[in-house]
């Protein structure tokens, strides 16, 4: 049951316009959202006993307490749940505002601010941004290129307008939209026993070194599910953080690797590394444009979805076998 304080100063209406401050609002929402005074801390890059007080401060103007402190964790209490969903409503409301007022500049001012997934955000989406620069020359435009959850949890924290990544976080506040088609390969070294090899399976491999990306990266979690799929165990030899560190260990004979047609463009045209015939693949993924769902969004971040998506902003396909 929710705890109130029977307080005779409780606050009026009139008063809680006084009292309450849009700060405040935030730090709730951020507590709310996580859960976690420090994570919300980190989130909004203050130190947590501020965000305590902001919080207290708001249950003090309230007169109710909003949230059940539970050691390090954090519950919503029912009048938190209550003010959580008008809050997220005013910030949208005021966020919203800022983008009309914003929408009177037009694409020739702003600011555009976006997140990729490593693979995607290093071979496609520089070209793409730097073709709607060259359109829009007046917007100061950013790209952050993470993990794939990082840049998406970025993206539900107002920290970036959208981000482009493969399997996307299941999150009502987000907004998803197909991209992009990629295929991931299996390479192998100039030279190697299998390179001639056809109609192999992932149980053929079951036994060769494979050179694989972080946990949490998208390129692992497709090739995973693929194995997983057949019942093989690839033999993981070495985890590597960027496509261009795993091509240099396939070229230097340390194991094979799957990955992105995208990333392999210049080494199997020099015929410096290998696509093998395997079973399963390619193994096809789709990229995705993800941002927070709104009413209307920014100029400059409805303008370049539309040109991300109406695929005019470069010819970028993976080359035929």
């Amino acid at each position: 049951m929710p705890r109130t304080r029977t307080s005779s100063t409780r606050s009026t209406p009139l008063a809680l316009e006084r009292d309450i401050t849009l700060h405040q609002l935030r730090v709730f929402k951020a507590v709310a959202d996580r859960l976690s005074f420090s994570v919300a801390a980190h989130d909004l890059k203050l130190s947590q006993p501020s965000v305590s007080y902001q919080v207290k401060e708001l249950e003090r103007a309230i007169g109710m307490d909003l949230l059940d402190r539970l050691g390090k964790h954090v519950e919503l209490t029912q009048a938190g749940h209550l003010l959580y969903g008008y809050v997220r409503r005013i910030l949208n409301l005021i966020d919203e505002s800022s983008i009309a007022l914003e929408e009177m500049h037009g694409l020739e001012r702003g600011t555009l601010k976006v997140g990729a997934s490593t693979t995607v955000g290093i071979y496609v989406i520089p070209v793409a941004l730097g073709a709607f620069k060259r359109l829009h020359p007046g917007l100061v435009i950013s790209l952050e290129i993470g993990n794939r959850g990082k840049v998406q949890e970025d993206v539900l924290k107002n920290d970036l307008d959208l981000a482009i990544v493969g399997p996307t976080l299941k999150n009502p506040d987000l907004q998803v939209i197909p991209f992009l088609s990629d295929e991931l390969v299996v390479i192998a070294p100039r030279g190697h026993p299998l390179a001639d090899r056809q109609s192999l399976t992932l149980k053929d491999l079951k036994d060769e070194p494979f050179i694989m990306r972080e946990e949490g990266s998208g390129t692992r979690w497709s090739v995973e599910k693929a194995a997983r799929r057949v019942g093989v165990n690839l033999a993981v030899a070495m985890e590597l953080g960027s496509n261009g560190a795993i091509k240099h260990a396939v070229e230097s004979g340390l194991g094979l690797a799957a990955i992105s047609r995208y990333a392999i463009t210049l080494e199997q045209a020099g015929g410096r590394l290998v696509v093998l015939e395997v079973d399963g693949f390619p193994v096809r993924r789709q990229w995705n444009i993800v941002h927070l769902k709104r009413s209307r969004l920014a100029k400059p971040v409805a303008g370049f979805i539309d040109f991300l998506t109406s695929g005019n902003w470069a010819e970028v396909r993976p080359p035929s076998d």
